[in-house]
C-alpha cells in the first residue's frame, strides 16, 4: 500500500502539491468554484499560489489551471470572491511579502475574472486597501450587505477582526472592530474571518460572525469558533455574553471555514480539514491535505439558545455508499453510517479500518451523553505525539441521532442533527478495513439508514 492510498474519494484534493485554505469559494450559474491556498511544486507550506477547482455538484471536482502566482506584491494568500449585480466576478486576496525590517507586510488586492474563470487580471489600482500598520492584515472576507447597499470587508487584525466598507469596491472605510475580550483567544492571531447572514429554522435570519483560532481550539491546535448577533453595516454585536464559545466543530481538523458566495440564506461552507499542528508532517506522498465535507448553514432555537446547525446537502451526502451489513466492511473505503438514539441505547464503540482500539465511544458523563474520540499514534508514527489525541464532547441532546462520513481515513461525525460535528484525520494500514460496532458486551454490525 502506497502513502497515496489515503487520498479521499469524495473530498476535494490537490492533484499535486499542498493545499490549505478554501479562499474565493462561489456558486456562479450553476457551477461551484472552488480556490485554495495552493503551492504546485512542493507538499509543503511555501510560496502561496492560488489553487482553482469546479463542480456541478460539490462532490466531483475538475481541476484547473493554477488561477494566482505571486507577483511584485508577494504571495497569494487568503481571500474570497464575490460577484456584482451586474454580473462581474471578483477576487480579493492578501499579498503578502516580508519588509525590509523582517515583518510582515500584508495588502489587500483585487483581481477581475472573465466569465469563463480562465482570465484572472490584477486590478491596476492595487493594493485596493493599504496595511496602516498593523502587525497581522489579512484574509479579506468580501460580502454584499443589502440594508446599508454596501460591500463589507472582513479582515483579521491580531486577535480581532475589522470592518471596511466600500461602494465601489476600490476605496474602503474602516468601520469597526469586534474580538477584545470577545470568545476565545490564544497567542496566535485570528484568521480566515467569515460574516454570513443565516436562517433560523423556525422563522427570521441572524449574523454569524466565523473565524479560524491558530492554536488552542477545542481540541488542541487550529479550529474553528463562530459568533452569533447582528451586524447594522457598521458594527458586529455579539448576542451571547462575551466569554461564551461556540466551536463549529469538535474535532481536530476543521479550519479557516469559509462560506461560499451566492449559495443562500442557507450557505454552503467547506474548511481545510487539517491542524497546523502537524500539517507538514502527514504522510501522504504527492499531495497534502483536502476540504471538509461541504455543509448546509442554518440556526436553530435549543434550550439554550440559538445554536448553528451543519447538514450535508444531499446531492454530497448521497454520493456516499451506504455501509453494507457485512464483517467484510464497506467496499473502497468512502461510505456513511447512520444510527438512531434508540439502536444505540446504553453504550458503546465504533472501530473503523479493523483496528483493534475504538476511535468513537458513547459513554455518560456526569449523566450526559459524551462522545469520546481516540486516535491512535500508531497510524501516523512520523507525527506522533502531536498527531494522537483523546478528547471528549458532551452532546447536547439526550435524544440524537449520530451520522458518520467515512473516506479513506477522512472521518466526519455529525451528531444531534448537525449541532454537534468533529472531524479527524486517520491514516490507518487498511482505509478499507472491518467496521464494528459493540454495544456493551454484545458485539453487532455496523448498519445504515
Amino acid at each position: 500500500m502506497t502513502k497515496c492510498s489515503h487520498r479521499p474519494n469524495l473530498h476535494l484534493s490537490p492533484s499535486v502539491g499542498w493545499l490549505n485554505d478554501p479562499n474565493g469559494l462561489i456558486c456562479h450559474e450553476g457551477q461551484w468554484h472552488a480556490f485554495y491556498q495552493h503551492d504546485p511544486h512542493q507538499t509543503g507550506h511555501g510560496t502561496m499560489h492560488w489553487g482553482h477547482a469546479v463542480s456541478d455538484d460539490l462532490v466531483h471536482w475538475q481541476h484547473q489551471p493554477v488561477a494566482l502566482y505571486p507577483d511584485k506584491l508577494g504571495a497569494c494568500w487568503s481571500g474570497s470572491a464575490i460577484a456584482t449585480p451586474e454580473g462581474e466576478v471578483k477576487l480579493f486576496y492578501t499579498a503578502h511579502r516580508k519588509a525590509p525590517d523582517g515583518r510582515d507586510d500584508e495588502n489587500q488586492c483585487l483581481v477581475n475574472v472573465d466569465q469563463t474563470f480562465t482570465v484572472f487580471e490584477r486590478d491596476d489600482g492595487n493594493p485596493v486597501l493599504t496595511n496602516n500598520g498593523e502587525t497581522v492584515f489579512r484574509d479579506p472576507k468580501v460580502v454584499w450587505h443589502a440594508q446599508s447597499g454596501r460591500w463589507i470587508m472582513v479582515l483579521t487584525t491580531g486577535q480581532a477582526v475589522s470592518f471596511y466598507c466600500s461602494s465601489d469596491l476600490h476605496d474602503w472605510r474602516f468601520e469597526s472592530s469586534f474580538g477584545l475580550g470577545q470568545g476565545h483567544h490564544d497567542e496566535a492571531p485570528w484568521e480566515c474571518p467569515d460574516l454570513v447572514e443565516i436562517e433560523i429554522e423556525d422563522g427570521g435570519t441572524a449574523w454569524v460572525l466565523i473565524v479560524g483560532i491558530a492554536h488552542g481550539s477545542y481540541s488542541g491546535g487550529s479550529g474553528t469558533q463562530y459568533f452569533i448577533g447582528d451586524f447594522d453595516g457598521h458594527t458586529f454585536t455579539n448576542a451571547n455574553p462575551p466569554e461564551t464559545v461556540f466551536w463549529m466543530d469538535f474535532g481536530r481538523d476543521f479550519y479557516a471555514a469559509q462560506t461560499f458566495f451566492n449559495s443562500g440564506k442557507r450557505p454552503v461552507s467547506v474548511a481545510w480539514a487539517s491542524n497546523w499542528r502537524y500539517a507538514l508532517l502527514t504522510p501522504t506522498l504527492d499531495y497534502r491535505h483536502a476540504f471538509s465535507l461541504p455543509r448546509s448553514l442554518s440556526l436553530r432555537r435549543t434550550a439554550h439558545g440559538l445554536r448553528l446547525s451543519q447538514t450535508v446537502p444531499d446531492m454530497v451526502r448521497t454520493a456516499f455508499p451506504v455501509a453494507e451489513r457485512q464483517p467484510s466492511g464497506p467496499a473502497a473505503g468512502t461510505y456513511r453510517l447512520r444510527f438512531e438514539e434508540a439502536e444505540t441505547a446504553g453504550e458503546w464503540s465504533l472501530y473503523l479500518f479493523g483496528e483493534d482500539v475504538p476511535q468513537l465511544e458513547l459513554r455518560r458523563q456526569d449523566g450526559q451523553p459524551a462522545l469520546h474520540v481516540h486516535r491512535d499514534e500508531k497510524w501516523a508514527s512520523e507525527i506522533a505525539p502531536l498527531f494522537a489525541s483523546t478528547f471528549s464532547v458532551c452532546l447536547p441532546e439526550e435524544v440524537f441521532d449520530l451520522e458518520i462520513y467515512v473516506d479513506r481515513g477522512l472521518v466526519e461525525l455529525s451528531a444531534c442533527n448537525g449541532l454537534v460535528w468533529i472531524t479527524m484525520q486517520h491514516f490507518p494500514e487498511n482505509p478499507e478495513g472491518e467496521v464494528r460496532l459493540v454495544r456493551r458486551t454484545v458485539e453487532v454490525l455496523a448498519v445504515a439508514e
